[in-house]
């Protein structure tokens, strides 16, 4: 009966060592979502172990053990730090000794110093049930970013499970001392519980490159919709959230008011501080235009220093005020930059339609986008409204 258990182990192997192959061939089209490259890691730290049952059998069984454990310890460690990264939790150089340093000692001293099989499988039994545990517990509290990441993660909880009920009969028989040693004899507790096991790596590795493919997805999308620089929209990026947004908004609202934002001088601001300064002022706009304006308009970087702003319901005298508020903001903030004694501007120019459609939109942006052109050509740092808008609004009763 023995071939049960080495039968087992070589198919352990061969899913780990597929499964650390598949990982490691993802984590270096992903190279942006960590964690992928230690899950790879875990698994073939896992194949290890496997092998080493399939390998040494001839030799001292407590060198066996020992190989064994310190394989299995360090690739289920490595499964966990490889989830924690992957949800961007990553631990600290103290959190991961303690994981693994103790239990180490542990598998040592109860296969070398004190040879006590009972002890060393009760002990190691905890610690794995507890380790596939939090791996569950940080798969279900933090794998949520959409609903495929969110279900892929509830497979994988449901398996974990089934393997910590065969992990928890194998440590209560391993206590009681009714387990052979590997290869040896055959029981049936044991043999579930590697199957269980082998459905862990055949379903983990999979789900494994689910979740990373889907946040790889997700980064190449947010690349494509957003500046990098910043964070916000880029043009792409609005216009597809004015293709949604558009048609419920036009319910909903009034009016559509765009206003283009531009850095005054930016060529000066490189030429004299270098292109740090000017990045940094860049994203100094950002962040005044991100605290001063409603979550529900849309802002994006339309492209070098120039910045688009989208509010609905708000009528462009409301909207100069704002204007004027974002300047004085933004010239105070400017100071901390370091960029010399006298605080950096702004011109904006503002433009409002009733029209609130793709259409209403490019025509808006265009008016708002001549004022800015006007703003500039006024001495700058200053603010403008698009006269026709203001002529259509007046007429409108």
């Amino acid at each position: 009966m023995q071939v049960h258990d080495l039968t087992l182990m070589l198919s352990l192997w061969i899913a780990s060592l597929t499964g650390a192959t598949l990982l490691f061939v993802i984590s270096k089209m992903t190279q942006t979502i960590t964690g992928t490259r230690v899950w790879s890691l875990a698994m073939l730290l896992l194949s290890f172990a496997y092998l080493s049952q399939l390998s040494m059998q001839s030799l001292d069984v407590q060198w066996r053990v020992l190989t064994f454990n310190t394989f299995l310890i360090l690739g289920h460690s490595a499964w966990l730090i490889g989830t924690w990264q992957f949800v961007e939790r990553t631990p600290s150089k103290q959190k991961v000794a303690w994981l693994i340093v103790p239990v180490l000692l542990i598998s040592w001293l109860t296969a070398t110093v004190f040879p006590e099989r009972e002890l060393r499988i009760t002990l190691i039994g905890i610690w794995l049930i507890a380790v596939r545990c939090h791996y569950a517990w940080v798969l279900y509290k933090h794998a949520r970013q959409d609903k495929n990441e969110f279900l892929a993660a509830r497979i994988a909880i449901g398996i974990v499970c089934l393997e910590v009920f065969f992990s928890i009969m194998y440590t209560l028989q391993g206590a009681l001392g009714n387990l052979p040693q590997i290869g040896e004899a055959f029981n049936w507790v044991a043999g579930y519980t590697w199957v269980a096991a082998l459905l862990g790596i055949l379903a983990g590795a999979p789900i494994l490159l689910l979740l990373s493919a889907g946040r790889f997805v997700k980064a190449l999308e947010f690349a494509a919709n957003h500046d990098l620089l910043t964070g916000l929209l880029n043009r792409r990026g609005l216009a597809r959230q004015l293709t949604e947004l558009l048609p419920l908004s036009k319910r909903k609202c009034d009016s559509l008011t765009v206003m283009m934002i531009d850095l005054d001088h930016f060529k000066r601001v490189n030429d004299l501080y270098g292109h740090q300064s000017g990045d940094r002022a860049i994203v100094c706009i950002a962040e005044v235009l991100k605290t001063h304006f409603r979550s529900a308009d849309l802002l994006a970087r339309w492209g070098g220093e120039e910045f688009c702003l989208v509010l609905f319901d708000m009528q462009s005298d409301m909207a100069a005020s704002c204007a004027n508020k974002l300047q004085n903001a933004f010239a105070q903030q400017s100071l901390q930059l370091g960029l010399g004694d006298t605080p950096l501007t702004i011109s904006i120019g503002i433009a409002c339609s009733r029209e609130i459609s793709q259409q209403g939109f490019e025509t808006t942006q265009n008016q708002a986008d001549s004022a800015l052109y006007d703003a500039k050509h006024a001495g700058r740092n200053c603010v403008k409204v698009a006269s026709m808008t203001l002529s259509l609004l007046e007429e409108t009763p």
